[in-house]
């Protein structure tokens, strides 16, 4: 092989990565819109029975069970916009014992800690994400000026597999939630509280954790596999190619 040809690979490979995460970064901008379609896992993934089940025993809070449905989400939508606003928001979220008709602040103070760090977390995210849409498009713009064959659907299906396939792989090895759990151990810093038992915390029985962060990934990863095959086969389309455009104009 030689070196243009090396060189040719991997800017291939980085254009296919690079996509791929423009994907899931596309994904997750449309889905916070919908609140990661929390409407439709509270009312098919168990959420309002867990909230039933567990919101009475709750050690910090009462009467959250006697909230509605609306209610419920309403409070879920506050914390996503929260968490997009680096925590803007937290403490104001409320809801009201139907029993006392008492107000009483959703998330105590190891939630909203938490959640902060949450918040840190996407805004660290939101910049490497733009800091990865201009690399991503200036090894597009390069590409097509240099009138350079972009990747081939083969070339991306072995390189998405692959990814996938070992990320799979090692799920099925260590278990989902070991994963998850492991991550959350890296990621937030050491004397901050990431674990709630429902008992101890309406923000972890409202999500059902961890099991409504596997319904959110799920969705995450297809719509942005989604997102990966329309820009890919945009990108790699005729239409722009340079000699494509100056034949349509012509």
């Amino acid at each position: 092989m030689n070196t243009e040809n090396l060189i040719q690979k991997i800017q291939h490979f980085l254009w296919i990565w690079l996509t791929l995460i423009l994907g899931f970064y596309l994904s997750w901008i449309t889905l916070s819109q919908s609140n990661f379609l929390y409407s439709v896992w509270y009312d098919h993934a168990g959420i309002k029975e867990n909230i039933e089940e567990f919101a009475p025993k709750n050690k910090f809070r009462q009467g959250f069970e006697t909230t509605d449905d609306a209610t419920r989400k309403a409070l879920f939508a506050g914390i996503v916009t929260a968490i997009h606003n680096q925590g803007t928001g937290l403490r104001e979220l409320h809801y009201i014992n139907a029993h006392t008709q008492q107000t009483l602040p959703l998330l105590h103070r190891a939630e909203i800690v938490h959640l902060t760090d949450v918040a840190n977390l996407i805004e660290w995210l939101k910049k490497l994400g733009w800091g990865l849409l201009l690399l991503w498009a200036s090894l597009t713009t390069y590409l097509l000026m240099k009138k350079s064959a972009m990747p081939s659907s083969q070339s991306a299906f072995w390189n998405i597999g692959l990814g996938l396939g070992l990320t799979l792989a090692g799920l099925l090895t260590f278990g989902s939630k070991a994963v998850f759990y492991q991550l959350h151990i890296w990621i937030f810093p050491a004397n901050h509280q990431w674990f709630f038992y429902y008992q101890d915390s309406l923000m972890s029985t409202m999500m059902k954790a961890p099991d409504l962060f596997a319904y959110i990934a799920a969705s995450l990863s297809l719509l942005g596999l989604l997102f990966f095959v329309l820009l890919f086969k945009l990108f790699t389309a005729n239409l722009f190619k340079p000699n494509s455009m100056e034949q349509a104009v012509t």
